[in-house]
């Protein structure tokens, strides 16, 4: 690759890590979507994931103590029992069309959320179970998880100290789940077309990771300095760009 894209690699890893610092998730839609044009995704993937999982590391430890342990609790048993259903979706609907429609629902809602709707839904223990098996489902799609569990924890009102923590420690479950697939199925030699590392997936790992460290530190400051309202607002609008930046990929994959 050229200077100026190593550059823009840079420039791309320390946004998308002050999103991830700020808000608790973004990293790696917004990577994916900045990515994508200049560097071959069989590369970017695997690097992402990785460092979707380091960046959850670096803040898990601030997150314990404020997160939603019920929320949590819910989300992930939600997660293993129904992403393998929408895994299986994929097996008798045709792809393309389902991810478009999924990412049409999460623009839509996010959306509504912003301009239209004033209230917050009732925090109740359907309203959890709905929001883990639905994440899940739209994870096995669409790899859309963490939106539904934001947008719905947003929905619900919870504070935005406790919404960030447990999408961080969500996220941090669900890039665990990513990778141990991606470990098994190169352990078994199955024909997937990302492998794990490479010499060019480590540099490119170091050009986004250094920034994306810096990042984090910087977006984790704001966050501190930030009030809730502000945070509702960003996490919101975050959403929205998220759920275009999804359904562009998808439509021109």
């Amino acid at each position: 690759m050229s200077p100026l894209i190593w550059v823009w690699v840079c420039c791309v890893g320390f946004g998308a890590g002050w999103v991830r610092g700020y808000a608790g998730f973004g990293f790696s839609v917004l990577c994916m979507a900045g990515l994508t044009w200049s560097v071959s995704p069989s590369l970017v993937v695997p690097v992402i994931v990785v460092l979707e999982m380091t960046a959850s590391v670096l803040m898990w430890r601030g997150s314990v103590a404020s997160a939603d342990r019920s929320w949590l609790k819910t989300i992930v048993w939600g997660n293993l029992l129904t992403v393998p259903i929408g895994m299986a979706m994929l097996l008798f609907l045709p792809s393309q069309p389902l991810r478009v429609v999924v990412a049409l629902f999460l623009l839509i809602a996010a959306i509504a959320l912003r301009f239209v709707v004033r209230s917050n839904l009732e925090d109740t223990p359907l309203l959890r179970r709905l929001c883990g098996a639905g994440s899940g489902l739209l994870n096995g799609i669409a790899a859309s998880g963490g939106v539904v569990a934001a947008l719905t924890m947003t929905a619900s009102g919870m504070p935005s100290a406790r919404l960030r923590a447990t999408m961080i420690l969500y996220l941090l479950f669900a890039d665990a789940l990513v990778i141990s697939a991606m470990v098994l199925a190169t352990w078994l030699d199955l024909p997937i077309n990302n492998s794990l590392i490479d010499g060019n997936s480590l540099k490119l790992g170091i050009a986004l990771g250094i920034p994306m460290a810096l990042g984090i530190y910087m977006g984790q400051h704001f966050f501190h300095r930030a009030v809730s309202v502000d945070f509702r607002q960003f996490v919101l609008n975050l959403l929205m760009v998220m759920s275009s930046l999804s359904l562009l990929l998808i439509v021109l994959r």
